[in-house]
């Protein structure tokens, strides 16, 4: 049976920085790793609110990236 280990995480910040040609919406995205693999998800939530309310553009989707390794 293989191991599963969470080795890294990133969050994903998504904006709308306005429309295209066609009306639809430009995103722009930062990224931010070495966030601690042990975080909850509720303050991962909370650092992105905090980081987007530095931004302009409004926040549109925060997503949390893992990086497992597996083993046996």
């Amino acid at each position: 049976m293989a191991n599963e280990i969470l080795e890294a995480v990133t969050i994903r910040l998504e904006f709308e920085t306005g429309l295209d040609e066609e009306g639809m919406p430009i995103v722009k995205r930062k990224s931010f790793s070495n966030v601690k693999t042990d975080a909850a998800p509720d303050n991962i939530l909370a650092a992105a609110e905090a980081i987007a309310g530095l931004q302009i553009h409004p926040l549109s989707k925060v997503a949390q990236i893992g990086t497992t390794v597996l083993s046996h």
